[in-house]
């Protein structure tokens, strides 16, 4: 059992949970039933999304990451099918007995998203951009109980590109095993240095722009200072990078939750 919870990959399923979170508080929506299956739904697309890219990367992960659940066999790969299938079902049941119209839509677009990035689109050039909407969209689906703001917009954007830098860098990570296999992502055509440049400048890009909602007056004080440490620990991702792309991307990830924290604490 305790493998069939940590393919879905709690830290990432954490992120999209708590970026609905932030999306719904921003927005000003507080019923809690709501929210909670809005988290809910959000974290089963993310979670069966995981299962999905498991599934499909057996092969590569048999170089890139034997110990991971299906090369190890701890779970059979059709296993991993039925369940992908089972959490897909389920978030998407809720979504239409609870939720409305427009996040209905939205979470029936990601499934697809997430079906079809991992099945094709994961091993082309393409494959970093769309996951990284899958990763930034939780914010939007989060807003979706009242509108898009100028402020979700903003947050959309960086944590699409700073999702977008982290990516590329676990691109170079795979890029043994992806090239093995015959994969185009950014890394693998582009080669190691050059892609190392064009994550940097992702991270850098969501940096300079992290200011703005503050000096337009979309979110306090608090949001600033906090905001100013994530793009201190991104800015120390971008340096480690250019070294160690495994513990860069870690870093990253680390950021992007501080990032998000710092939207949330922004409101106050």
């Amino acid at each position: 059992m305790i493998s069939y919870l940590k393919i879905l990959r709690p830290s990432v399923v954490f992120l999209a949970a708590f970026a609905v979170l932030v999306g719904t508080l921003i927005v000003g929506y507080y019923q809690p039933f709501q929210i909670f299956i809005a988290i809910l739904v959000a974290s089963l697309v993310a979670g069966a999304g995981n299962v999905t890219n498991d599934y499909y990367d057996y092969e590569i992960d048999r170089i890139n990451k034997p110990k991971r659940f299906i090369p190890l066999g701890r779970i059979k790969r059709k296993n991993a099918a039925s369940y992908a299938v089972i959490l897909y079902l389920l978030a998407n049941l809720l979504a239409i007995l609870f939720l409305n119209y427009y996040m209905i839509l939205l979470a029936l677009f990601n499934t697809f998203i997430a079906f079809v990035y991992a099945w094709k689109i994961k091993r082309t050039p393409f494959g970093h951009f769309v996951d990284s909407w899958l990763a930034a969209s939780s914010f939007i689906f989060g807003a979706l109980f009242v509108k898009i703001s100028i402020t979700i917009i903003f947050l959309f954007s960086l944590a699409y590109l700073a999702n977008l830098g982290r990516e590329i860098a676990k691109g170079i990570e795979d890029m043994k095993g992806d090239k093995k296999i015959g994969a185009k992502t950014i890394p693998v055509v582009t080669g190691k240095i050059f892609s190392s440049w064009v994550a940097i400048f992702f991270i850098i890009f969501a940096i300079i722009i992290s200011p703005i909602p503050y000096f337009l007056n979309f979110l306090g004080l608090n949001y600033l200072f906090l905001v100013i440490l994530a793009d201190l620990i991104f800015a120390f991702s971008c340096f480690v990078l250019l070294f160690n792309p495994k513990k860069s991307q870690k870093i990253m990830k680390i950021a992007m939750f501080v990032a998000i924290f710092a939207f949330l604490i922004g409101i106050i």
